[in-house]
């Protein structure tokens, strides 16, 4: 009887990843851009930014486990720091106004702004723009970008703001209005409104990338660090590398 050999090979699999980073909606496009820098040099791992959860429920989402890994546009809060937390600083994005494509108006001094923002301005001609009603939209207590505005923008500290307003509960929301609604104006992450059907307006001549730009917010990575291993740790060690930084400038961010 004949026996007959055969040689089995086991092809080597390279194995797919997906890295899933849940949280905020400020600075999203900054991050996305990072992890697709990453991915480019780590074929196999994909980085997934779903739709914001806010900074807190990204915080809440990798505390409890539900998440390794989340990004937050604010630092860890007192009540938070129970988690126990790694807090990792990766990028600044600006904090602009952005204004209807309608609206004719490019340029805003500071004090311009907080007249807008208080209800004293109330026609864009009052600054150089058509007769027309000031739509001012806002966002809530609670969001990443007003607390920029509210801790670095000049005037922005204590002004009550009109409540001739529209509050928008999301950056995504806030865009929206905007770019559908005419002669409104609201502000949010440079990142998003460079992407978005509307016209970003300077600050005293200043564009958001300029030196001396007044308003940023801060981009971090939060997570625990005995979860933080393998294509996770990688990544979080890519994200303040050279190749990270061209990333994040190219998408309007500011790299650290």
């Amino acid at each position: 009887m004949i026996m007959l050999g055969f040689c089995f090979t086991v092809p080597n699999f390279i194995l797919a990843e997906e890295i899933t980073i849940v949280g905020t909606g400020d600075g999203v496009n900054i991050l996305k851009a990072v992890g697709e820098a990453f991915s480019q040099l780590n074929p196999a791992v994909t980085i997934e930014v779903p739709k914001s959860i806010g900074s807190g429920g990204g915080i809440k989402a990798v505390g409890t486990g539900k998440n390794q890994i989340g990004r937050v546009a604010r630092p860890i809060k007192d009540k938070e720091k129970p988690y126990g937390l790694s807090y990792f600083e990766y990028a600044r994005y600006p904090v602009v106004f952005f204004v209807n494509k309608g609206v004719r108006v490019r340029n805003l001094s500071a004090e311009q702004v907080c007249d807008i923002y208080s209800g004293k301005i109330t026609n864009w001609k009052d600054v150089g723009g058509n007769d027309a009603k000031i739509r001012v939209v806002r966002r809530e207590d609670g969001d990443s970008s007003l607390k920029v505005l509210r801790k670095s923008f000049p005037g922005f500290k204590d002004l009550t703001l009109t409540t001739k307003s529209k509050t928008a509960f999301s950056t995504p929301e806030a865009f929206f209005i905007v770019e559908g609604k005419a002669n409104t104006i609201c502000f949010g992450p440079y990142d998003v409104a460079k992407g978005a059907d509307v016209h970003v307006v300077s600050i005293d001549g200043k564009g958001p990338t300029s030196a001396g730009y007044p308003s940023f917010g801060h981009l971090a990575l939060v997570y625990k660090k005995e979860n933080v291993n393998g294509n996770i740790k990688e990544f979080v060690e890519f994200a303040t590398s050279p190749a990270a930084h061209e990333a994040i400038i190219k998408v309007g961010g500011v790299p650290l």
